[in-house]
């Protein structure tokens, strides 16, 4: 689930690929070379191994993706909460 305002900045994976599939909402892809692009629920995008990518939810609602990365990768930190 991303809130409104919260981002996920440009970055890469780079021996992993992920699926992201919106389920609810819309948000806004940061692709490589500063582009971005609509992701609306029921949209799917792929990043290869390398690719740029990452997201902002500039609405005012929650959107929530699946994201599905393989081989995985340990997040745990990412999404630490910070005290």
């Amino acid at each position: 689930v991303v809130e409104p305002g919260a981002e996920q900045p440009r970055h890469t994976h780079p021996t992993s690929e992920q699926i992201w599939i919106a389920t609810v909402g819309e948000g806004t892809l940061f692709l490589a070379d500063g582009a971005e692009r609509s992701f609306h629920a029921g949209d799917v995008v792929r990043f290869a191994d390398g690719d740029v990518h990452g997201l902002i939810n500039r609405s005012g609602a929650a959107f929530e993706y699946i994201s599905v990365t393989s081989p995985p990768v340990n997040f745990c930190a990412a999404y630490a909460k910070k005290i």
